[in-house]
């Protein structure tokens, strides 16, 4: 990921500015001892020519000693800049990781049982009704059939949306359960794998941290109104389809034959106008139910 890559330029950045930093600390030591061993061996002149050369030696010396407090300066300042920008990198790799996981664990644990509930909606409620049609045309055409419609009967009784989702996500755990973390990975020794709150970006992750809090309960507001809407529409949604419409005992009050149920029902139970408009509000329910699912993500 791209955030994983900037921590480890930066971090990179931060271990060579500091190793030129001893490198130019070393030279400064260096220098301050290669001075004292040469006033230390300075041999007996005549009186001017000794303080000219002495004034010519410590003229070089300081010069010497400018130039390397100059070069740590500006390395110590690219160090303590190096250094900073890898720490708000790590910081921004770990805000990323903790997103990322709690994205992944939200989509695995809530999403998918969602998106099941989705697919699903309708689906028991319409089986239901249609095999208590069939029980129903069947008790009325042949009454020597009651053994085994009573076990159909019986198996539609213990139709469960929540229990056959469950049993198909323990059926393949290996698909709906959530993969392991993501884990920070460390970078040529930067072992830190907390947030660092320390000065100059504390102030910052304050800051963002307020506006984060600002944002989640302006968005749990939007969600609780949404939620109500969509509670509202999938309650409509199912008072459509779990409506009990299954009872076909009508079509047989005049005659047993097959004909006789195919020409009734094709009169009375399908030619319903209330049919057609119940149909059209049901569409038009779901289409406005699915629309706000995929909108706001729930």
């Amino acid at each position: 990921m791209k955030v994983m890559k900037t921590y480890h330029m930066y971090n990179a950045d931060s271990i060579s500015a500091q190793s030129k930093l001893k490198e130019a600390e070393k030279q400064e030591e260096k220098q301050i001892g290669k001075s004292v061993k040469q006033e230390d061996r300075q041999t007996p002149r005549s009186p001017d020519s000794t303080a000219n050369v002495r004034i010519e030696e410590k003229h070089v010396r300081r010069s010497s000693v400018k130039k390397i407090e100059k070069m740590k300066e500006k390395r110590q300042a690219k160090y303590t800049e190096n250094k900073l920008k890898a720490i708000k990198a790590r910081n921004e790799y770990l805000l990323a990781l903790e997103a990322t996981n709690a994205s992944v664990f939200k989509y695995y644990i809530h999403d998918l049982s969602d998106l099941i509930d989705c697919c699903d909606l309708g689906y028991h409620a319409s089986l239901n009704r249609a095999l208590r049609t069939f029980l129903s045309a069947e008790l009325n055409l042949e009454q020597s059939k009651h053994e085994g419609l009573d076990a159909i009967e019986n198996a539609v009784e213990n139709l469960d949306a929540t229990s056959d989702k469950q049993r198909l996500m323990e059926m393949y755990n290996n698909v709906f359960c959530p993969p392991m973390k993501f884990e920070f990975q460390p970078h040529m020794g930067d072992m830190a794998s907390q947030l660092c709150a320390q000065q100059p970006v504390q102030s910052e992750l304050v800051q963002r941290c307020q506006q984060l809090q600002s944002r989640l309960s302006t968005l749990k507001i939007e969600n609780e109104e949404v939620k109500k809407t969509m509670e509202a529409t999938l309650q409509t949604i199912q008072d459509i389809v779990t409506v009990e419409d299954f009872d076909v005992s009508d079509c047989f009050q005049y005659s047993n034959s097959m004909e006789s149920v195919k020409s009734t029902v094709s009169e009375t139970f399908m030619s319903k106008p209330s049919i057609a408009k119940r149909r059209a509000n049901q569409q038009e329910t779901e289409q406005f139910y699915f629309t706000v699912r995929e909108h706001y993500g729930f």
